[in-house]
């Protein structure tokens, strides 16, 4: 994956500027069946004087494609989008952190739910005295166990900036790279870019249902023994009862029974293989 950016160009811009984009290219291994093969995502940490805010670049570009064909929707009267024509996130977390105290939440879907999780612990950090350069800067060690695993950090006093990508924060200087010791999430600072004045962080406007880490890993564990729980719900509906639901590939019609079938299916598979999230903790 290539990124075609202005990389470093004016540290004492970035050191000053309110509202500023560094851009991270994610590498993870989520496939345990497949451990050589890693994907890649390129996600945002925008921040502003208010926060900061880290998801998949992906989101602005689905964003902006479904809009500009609502719009020509409008125009005749009749909107068909065709989703196979926009390409999605591999990556379906964000995070947000609150400034001066980092006040850190993680967003995701379960369950045909969007739930925000509260992080309650700071990260503790041991800074070590090796350092390295990496492009322009220099960078200091520093290590971690978090979610679970062993991180090794890499930030630079030379954009006091206490915040990086996923939940990592906390260093006197901006993380450039971490990586847990296994290799397995791995981000590394692409670029940056500054941001209009008057820049506000993204705000999906989705109603989020607030949980607790504990909360959230009781319905991630019954998500994992009923993954068509919520299909089997809404068919129970009274609204639900006669509807009819089509398979995309074959245009045949699907009984209730065969669309609880695919979903538990098509659930099982995936999660056999794709289990290896960044928080081991959270997903235990």
């Amino acid at each position: 994956m290539k990124i075609i950016i202005t990389l470093f160009l004016l540290i004492s811009g970035i050191l000053f500027s309110q509202n500023q984009r560094f851009v991270y290219e994610y590498s993870f291994k989520m496939d345990t069946l497949n451990k050589d093969k890693a994907e890649k995502e390129i996600m945002n940490l925008d921040i502003t004087k208010e926060g900061s805010y880290f998801y998949s670049a992906l989101l602005i570009t689905r964003d902006s494609l479904l809009n500009a064909e609502v719009e020509k929707g409008k125009a005749s009267n009749s909107v068909n989008i065709d989703f196979r024509k926009i390409k999605h996130p591999k990556v379906n977390f964000r995070v947000s952190k609150t400034y001066p105290g980092l006040e850190t939440i993680y967003h995701t879907s379960l369950n045909a739910s969007n739930v925000a999780v509260k992080e309650p612990d700071k990260i503790n950090w041991t800074i070590l005295p090796e350092t390295k350069s990496i492009e322009v800067f220099k960078a200091q060690k520093a290590t971690t166990y978090f979610g679970g695993r062993n991180w090794i950090a890499w930030f630079t006093h030379e954009i006091q900036i206490q915040d990086g990508p996923y939940k990592f924060c906390g260093l006197p200087g901006l993380i450039l790279q971490i990586e847990d010791e296994e290799g397995t999430h791995i981000f590394n600072l692409a670029g940056s870019m500054k941001l209009k004045d008057g820049f506000s962080l993204i705000d999906a406007k989705t109603a989020e249902i607030l949980l607790t880490k504990e909360k959230f890993n009781k319905l991630w564990n019954e998500y994992l023994q009923d993954p068509a729980k919520n299909i089997k719900l809404m068919h129970s509906s009274s609204g639900m009862s006669e509807t009819i639901l089509f398979d995309s590939n074959t245009g045949n019609p699907l009984t209730k029974q065969e669309l609880i079938r695919n979903k538990e299916t098509r659930a099982k598979e995936f999660l056999k293989r794709f289990n290896n999230f960044i928080e081991k903790d959270l997903y235990k």
